[in-house]
């Protein structure tokens, strides 16, 4: 049989495997243009934004290779159609006239999803006139082989562009109605079961996310809560792949507390279903909590807003909040404050928790805080830490705790040193390409955000450092523990102020549980308590000194100097 293949096609196939000459592109002789294309018609829904594409472009491909474009062009128009995009024709009038002999783009089916125009790029290439092609996201060699790849990938754009939006909203649908399985890459505080595709808690990050929203409730604006998660050491964990940091901005801080999956809805386009009907589904917040959030009354999407903020010199109803709990149905108390009125003018505010689970026998029924605050200055009031073996048993657990701490703020601190160096490459590299390239390049790019970003992730590291020196001073001597236990029942008997009550309790107490008598939270109720470590095995193993002694002690080395 006679070969079809000369002797120079097989040279170039030879050498097309060659590494070494792949990219062998003289980069400095080539103009380069940027084009990014987002249709406007509905039908690339999943495509990224033009911002997103020129920034890829930039991150991938200009900056590495230290490319400096003489024009970004800008298209928003499908490609599905020959002849129809006006910019499109004057690049092409551009390169034949040797205005520009290179281009770089996202990918492939940005050029062209039809194949009238993905044959004239190609034939722009067999001419010699378009010098070079690169993509953000396609690896393009400029040889037989690599143009026969390119025009599949051509060809594949275009099928692909027919079929996306059925097969997406098909496979949606079917699983999001049938079987409440979660097709994203993750939802923060939970991970996907590889097998049923379920979201479940995830012990290592459940907690924190479900602080954020609780932060929020109470306040806190989007910027306070980015910066503490922030300080957290939050790892991602993303399915087969280790943990990695994660920081948050402020998108996604918004995009956290938008998403109402976190109270049991899952929303895929027009489909939704509630999770707690297909599995035994733990959601982050309540639905009520939800709508106080987003000032919404449905969980359509398209109408949440910015979350409420409340009034900084508001009294919030903070003291234990979610500490509390109903001993019928093991859920927590809903806190609040009631207001006494005499002629239409408040005249004192009461502290309550009441059962909000309406398939409990105390529904609806309320205790007041200052039973809870009595059963804790019992505690105290009954117990005096006063040992040379408790101290020491508290000094060996902190000091452990602090070793931990330190640890984990060494490592954030190294992650972040080296971001910072990340950070500060990208501003310099950014900077000398925006001053030598096309100027409608630097509508894209804003210095003083990748700035900001710099001083933000040095801010950090300050805080973190500041952190780390400070610890050993926190630990208390063993006077001050004297006077620690001696002093409480007098602070908790005579403040007013429900921060450095709840601060104070937090440290010693996980919970309490109150169980009700003859129906209702009245006198005859009980109220119980789980005390944290080391408190707890010092009570377990009656190490603790019955009869509270006396003593004062500052609320700073109590609360800590920040509490107050």
């Amino acid at each position: 049989m006679e070969s079809t293949m000369s002797p120079e096609l097989l040279l170039q196939a030879l050498q097309a495997g060659k590494p070494e000459d792949r990219l062998n592109v003289d980069t400095t002789s080539i103009k380069y243009a940027v084009y990014a294309r987002k249709s406007t018609q509905g039908d690339e829904k999943q495509e990224r934004s033009i911002a997103d594409q020129i920034s890829e472009c930039m991150d991938k491909v200009l900056r590495p290779l230290n490319i400096r474009p003489v024009k970004v062009i800008e298209e928003k128009f499908s490609a599905k159609e020959p002849d129809t995009r006006v910019k499109f024709k004057e690049l092409i009038d551009d390169i034949k006239a040797g205005r520009i002999t290179g281009l770089i783009t996202w990918h492939p089916d940005r050029l062209a999803r039809n194949m009238k125009d993905a044959g004239e790029i190609i034939d722009l290439l067999d001419k010699g006139v378009l010098k070079d092609l690169k993509f953000a996201t396609y690896t393009f060699e400029n040889n037989p082989t690599g143009k026969m790849l390119l025009g599949i990938s051509f060809v594949l754009s275009k099928q692909y562009s027919e079929h996306l939006s059925e097969s997406v909203n098909r496979g949606n649908s079917r699983y999001t109605k049938e079987a409440g399985q979660y097709l994203g890459k993750f939802v923060h505080g939970y991970y996907i079961d590889p097998v049923t595709r379920f979201l479940a808690p995830d012990e290592k990050t459940f907690t924190l996310i479900k602080q954020m929203f609780q932060k929020r409730l109470d306040g806190e604006n989007q910027k306070e809560i980015c910066d503490w998660i922030n300080q957290q050491g939050y790892m991602l964990r993303r399915k087969g792949k280790d943990p990695t940091p994660f920081t948050f901005d402020k998108d996604d801080v918004s995009k956290l507390f938008r998403n109402p999956v976190y109270a049991g809805v899952l929303d895929y386009g027009l489909h939704t279903v509630i999770l707690s009907t297909k599995y035994d589904f733990m959601p982050m917040i309540t639905v009520d909590d939800f709508y106080k959030l987003n000032k919404s009354s449905t969980f359509d999407s398209g109408k949440l807003v910015a979350a409420r903020r409340v009034k900084r010199n508001e009294t919030k109803a903070n003291l234990l909040r979610g500490m509390v709990y109903c001993g019928s149905c093991k859920k927590p108390f809903t806190s609040m404050l009631i207001p006494k009125k005499k002629d239409g003018v408040v005249i004192s505010t009461r502290y309550y928790y009441r059962c909000e689970n309406k398939e409990c026998v105390m529904y609806s029924k309320s205790v007041k805080a200052k039973n809870v605050i009595q059963e804790a200055l019992n505690f105290f009031s009954n117990h005096l830490f006063i040992t040379e073996e408790n101290y020491d048993t508290y000094l060996k657990s902190a000091k452990a705790e602090i070793r931990s701490k330190n640890v984990l703020i060494e490592s954030q601190l190294s992650s972040l040193k080296v971001k910072v160096k990340q950070v500060k490459e990208e501003y310099d590299q950014t900077k000398e390409l925006l001053i030598h390239s096309n100027p409608s390049l630097a509508a894209h790019y804003d210095l003083d955000k990748i700035k900001d970003k710099e001083n933000t992730l040095r801010s950090t590291i300050e805080e973190l450092t500041a952190q780390g020196a400070s610890s050993k001073e926190a630990l208390l001597t063993y006077d001050e523990h004297l006077k620690l236990f001696s002093s409480i029942p007098d602070i908790l008997s005579k403040t007013q102020d429900m921060v450095v009550m709840d601060t104070l309790l937090r440290k010693f107490f996980s919970n309490f549980t109150v169980i009700g008598f003859d129906g209702k939270f009245s006198q005859g109720s009980k109220v119980s308590y789980e005390l944290k470590e080391p408190w707890k095995g010092f009570l377990n193993n009656d190490e603790f000194v019955y009869g509270a002694g006396t003593g004062t002690l500052t609320l700073d080395l109590i609360l800590g100097k920040d509490a107050l």
